[in-house]
């Protein structure tokens, strides 16, 4: 079980190394930007898997989900020449806002 986990982490890491050498060029403060923020509910996510408050099951879809909004901010990235545009921010911060409820309601049920 905890091997199973483990590789669910590690794929889902591997799955997010090409996105953590992307600069997001908006905003001023890059602790908010929509890759930041991917990256702190991923260590949420770990630490729910961590003690066991987060299932195997839950934690696929966590990762999934996590996954299609990074795909989805890479492709905004290409699109609109290496920034996020407005419109794209905020469809990536309501998907966000969705997944962090999830992974609060997975670590307190």
């Amino acid at each position: 079980m905890k091997k199973v986990i483990a590789a669910s982490i590690a794929l889902f890491l591997a799955g997010t190394v090409g996105f953590t050498f992307a600069q997001d060029a908006n905003g001023t403060n890059p602790a908010m930007s929509p890759k930041a923020r991917l990256e702190r509910q991923h260590d949420r996510i770990h630490e729910g898997v961590e003690n066991g408050s987060i299932s195997k099951k839950e934690h696929r879809k966590l990762a999934r989900e996590g996954r299609r909004i990074n795909r989805t901010r890479k492709r905004d990235l290409r699109k609109d020449g290496g920034k996020l545009t407005d419109e794209d921010r905020a469809k990536l911060e309501k998907r966000e806002n969705h997944r962090s409820k999830e992974i609060f309601k997975d670590k307190h049920n």
